[in-house]
């Protein structure tokens, strides 16, 4: 009889709202199942989380080989927790990976319109990510305010609500959504982009990795778009495909999270 290897599995989605276990759990649940179904020998048994501090507290504890985390989170714990990049993921219909400040229409352009105002984001726990990489250290004097909901967020910018930031930063790819409500739309625009940025990360935490065979895990995770049910289950969790590294990219992000660009 084969003997099955009960593995830990971190799910990160800094500030995300749906990325909690009780959500997502289930669902991620299921692609886990897919992916050790694929590999043999293994079980895993996944945790999903949003808030970067409880996601070291859960590695510290149940000591997970591998994850799926934020790019941020990445950089900020990297040697702490021992984190080894092997694949990134491509979301579904998210060819390239940026953020953008949102303001009202009639404020300024560039980074000028968030100059003494207060920036509204998810990812507020990964601030050394957000200033150093994101913003590339040109507004280091800013506030920002944690919210789960960028939506309610840009309702409240436009609206002038009581507590409401006075600029919001999104991902580019649901501003793309954002952007084209009847509502909404009109009354915004975008002061800033980003550059292009590292998507989320599949990690191995070398400390605990012990006989998982991360080969056959990156196999796994490649394959599952070569197959109808491997897109399904992939489009489970608003994946397009997990690929081989940017390291360029990934490098250059690293560079300016640690202030080392030039």
């Amino acid at each position: 009889m084969q003997t099955v290897l009960l593995l830990a599995f971190l799910f990160l989605k800094t500030g995300e709202k749906f990325a909690t276990q009780q959500t997502a759990g289930q669902t991620v649940s299921e692609f886990t199942a897919a992916v050790a179904k694929e590999m043999g020998g293994v079980s895993f048994e996944p945790q999903v989380l949003n808030d970067p501090a409880k996601a070291v507290e859960y590695c510290m504890a149940k000591k997970p080989p591998v994850g799926i985390v934020t790019p941020g989170f990445y950089l900020a714990y990297q040697k702490a927790l021992d984190m080894e990049p092997l694949l990134e993921v491509r979301r579904q219909k998210v060819p390239v990976e940026r953020y953008v400040v949102v303001v009202r229409k009639n404020e300024a352009d560039g980074l000028e319109a968030v100059k003494g105002k207060v920036l509204a984001t998810t990812l507020a726990a990964e601030e050394r990510y957000l200033i150093g990489v994101i913003l590339q250290d040109k507004l280091t004097e800013v506030r920002l305010k944690p919210v789960t909901d960028i939506e309610s967020a840009l309702f409240d910018m436009v609206e002038n609500a009581k507590d409401a930031a006075g600029a919001v930063l999104m991902e580019e790819a649901a501003w793309d959504v954002f952007g084209k409500d009847e509502e909404l739309g009109p009354k915004l625009k975008v002061a800033c982009r980003s550059e292009e940025l590292p998507g989320a990360l599949v990690v191995a935490f070398r400390g605990h990795v012990g006989t998982l065979d991360l080969g056959k895990l990156t196999a796994a995770l490649k394959k599952m778009r070569d197959s109808e049910e491997g897109r399904k289950t992939l489009g489970s969790i608003r994946v397009e495909a997990f690929e081989s590294l940017n390291q360029e990219r990934l490098q250059k992000a690293q560079q300016s999270f640690l202030g080392q660009t030039k």
